[in-house]
């Protein structure tokens, strides 16, 4: 039996990830670093798209535990 918590965590985590990932793809992001350093503001870029998405996962997640009833 699935968990209804672990996928909604996954699912929610994976679609924040997403959006931060093209919100950072989309910045200036680049200009941190040298030019031609393309492999490197790539990895930048995923691992900053991936610590977002973590940060917005525990506060949606949070929520949604702040929010649960018990009967």
């Amino acid at each position: 039996m699935i968990n209804v918590y672990n996928l909604v965590y996954t699912t929610v985590f994976l679609i924040s990830a997403l959006i931060a990932y093209f919100i950072v793809l989309n910045s200036n992001f680049e200009r941190l670093f040298k030019q031609g350093k393309i492999v490197a503001i790539r990895i930048a870029q995923v691992i900053l798209a991936i610590i977002i998405a973590y940060f917005i996962t525990q506060a949606i997640m949070g929520l949604y535990n702040a929010t649960q009833f018990t009967s």
